[in-house]
């Protein structure tokens, strides 16, 4: 299965002032409700995680809608958002997304999360990680997946044009396939599954910037079910705030629901402001 969209996403700058973090937070708050009924089978954090910041709030949010309408009919939709609450060594993060879409007026995407994650840095090259999440994914027969886990975040290497980072942990989670005429595997399962990534981030140069994230999360109690995501992103300086971004992104579940193929490719391509 492959899929894709294009994005233009438009950031608010910072810092915040007292009615502007209202704003954010009742954002945060809207997007989050809008978001749980429906996303990946990994979300890869990395790409949410901000580049180092003073204490206080940062964030962003963003839409972007598409469609056609005549000889062809389509529209897709999408939404995210995300804030970082950082107090010396702490960091709270909560991420939300959503994409639905539609072609010929039959629905063909509807699929979001909402993540909760805290950041202990403990040493310069360790950090505890504690988080929690939901995830909905009608086209992949996903009612509702819900997972608590922690882990250990480990930076092997940091340089100024590059890193090297490594996690290593677990989570428990329970998981409701949804019921489809002729299929037999229905119903909601809780099971532990380990949570183990290697993120690379690399400067070519003062334009150009690569990163690099691999999931991999076997099943506890069944070795031959994992699922891998691995997720690379090229970024162009346009301008001190502006950036071009290209993301491809393959996932991977070795024992999917029933009528559900293994592998999912997907690429985004769209402006990215940040500040």
């Amino acid at each position: 299965m492959a899929a894709s969209s294009h994005t233009c996403c438009v950031k608010p700058s910072l810092p915040l002032n007292v009615a502007q973090q209202k704003r954010a937070k009742a954002l945060s708050i809207l997007l989050s409700a809008f978001l749980m009924p429906t996303a990946h089978a990994i979300v890869n954090i990395e790409e949410m995680r901000g580049p180092p910041q003073t204490d206080g709030l940062t964030g962003d949010a963003s839409l972007s809608m598409s469609g056609d309408a005549g000889n062809t009919r389509q529209s897709h939709l999408s939404a995210s958002s995300q804030f970082f609450w950082q107090r010396g060594a702490v960091t709270k993060l909560i991420a939300a997304d959503y994409s639905y879409g539609e072609n010929s007026r039959h629905r063909n995407t509807n699929k979001g999360f909402v993540h909760l994650r805290y950041i202990k840095q403990q040493t310069p090259t360790r950090a505890l990680e504690v988080f929690t999440q939901a995830v909905r994914n009608e086209f992949s027969r996903l009612s509702l997946r819900t997972l608590i886990g922690a882990g250990t975040r480990l930076t092997l290497h940091h340089s100024r044009n590059d890193a090297v980072h490594l996690g290593a942990g677990a989570f428990y989670l329970k998981e409701s396939q949804q019921a489809r005429a002729g299929l037999s595997d229905d119903g909601t399962e809780k099971f532990w599954r380990g949570n183990f990534y290697l993120a690379l981030r690399y400067q070519i140069n003062e334009q150009v910037r690569i990163v690099s994230t691999t999931y991999y999360q076997p099943a506890l109690d069944n070795g031959h079910d994992f699922r891998l995501l691995e997720e690379a992103s090229l970024k162009i300086k346009l301008t001190d705030a502006l950036n071009f971004k290209l993301t491809l992104a393959l996932t991977h579940d070795s024992e999917p629901p029933q009528a559900v193929e293994k592998t999912d490719i997907n690429y985004k391509t769209g402006i990215e402001y940040r500040f």
